[in-house]
């Protein structure tokens, strides 16, 4: 009795037949990829988020708290392109081998201030969640259990479902839009203004923390008129002091957008409705 006793505490552990293998342990960056890890993963995989709600990807200094955590994952989730550099510091300090999961990587960035070869901003465009990032967290996660890869592929196959739909949804909020430019406090929105034909005619912050000189915001409200932008899209991610005015200067009003979420933000629980509650907040400054 005490030898089969043993035999499965040893099973449950070590993932042998007859036990329960251990869930695998994922750190993500930011919110939307630790929640497509978790659609992908379910139950097989445990994952934390490193960046609090309400904090900025560009400028945020981890924990001690935080390095424990990445210490014992076994896959790190990030975006690249010099969007969460300091998750580099977290992942030198381990010892242990580590497998990493890019976003941006293998894909054509556009033009972007972050000083990394392009935009980081790919997760805000849900074709690109479908098509490139989701497929590369499965094989993250499978690179960890290869045993379980059929379970994460099965997990891929109902987001990636679920993306779709998303993506028909967005459109038909979008379509009736008379306006198709809109300002930007930070430009984290020209993937998703690509795939649905909006464009992004100014920006406040070029780099987040760089707020614009005098000629810079004439010049901005310039273009914003021209262009009959009609509002003027703030995050809760940055404190844009200067938003409101702005937007009264060419005649605009704000309307807030996130590209981050949280697991405890109402209305942005999840990496569908997050992009479902920026889908309406477009519809509503383009009309």
């Amino acid at each position: 009795m005490r030898l089969r006793v043993l035999w499965g505490v040893l099973c449950l552990y070590a993932g042998w037949p007859g036990g329960a293998a251990a869930a695998v342990r994922v750190v993500a960056t930011i919110f939307p990829l630790a929640d497509v890890v978790r659609q992908v993963g379910g139950d097989e995989v445990e994952v934390v988020t490193l960046l609090p709600p309400g904090a900025s990807p560009h400028t945020f200094e981890p924990t001690p708290e935080q390095a424990r955590q990445v210490a014992k994952a076994r896959v790190f989730v990030d975006v690249g392109a010099g969007l969460d550099n300091w998750a580099a510091r977290l992942r030198a300090a381990r010892t242990e081998p580590l497998i990493i999961v890019t976003a941006t990587a293998g894909l054509s960035l556009l033009d972007g201030d972050h000083g990394a070869g392009g935009d980081p901003h790919v997760w805000l465009d849900p074709v690109l969640m479908r098509d490139h990032i989701v497929g590369a967290i499965v094989d993250g996660l499978a690179a960890a259990a290869p045993d379980r890869r059929a379970a994460f592929e099965r997990g891929a196959v109902q987001l990636r479902d679920a993306l779709t739909r998303l993506d028909a949804e967005v459109r038909a909020l979008l379509a009736p839009a008379q306006r198709r430019s809109y300002v930007a406090f930070h430009a984290a929105w020209r993937y998703f203004g690509r795939r649905y034909d909006l464009t992004e005619v100014a920006v406040v912050e070029s780099f987040p923390g760089k707020e614009p000189s005098a000629r810079e915001i004439a010049a901005l409200v310039d273009r914003a008129r021209a262009a009959h932008a009609a509002a003027l899209l703030i995050e809760p991610q940055f404190a844009p002091r200067m938003a409101e005015q702005i937007a009264r200067e060419f005649g605009g009003r704000t309307v807030l957008t996130d590209p981050i979420g949280g697991a405890q933000v109402p209305g942005r629980q999840s990496y569908v409705d997050l992009m479902r509650y920026n889908a309406r907040a477009f519809a509503e400054a383009l009309r």
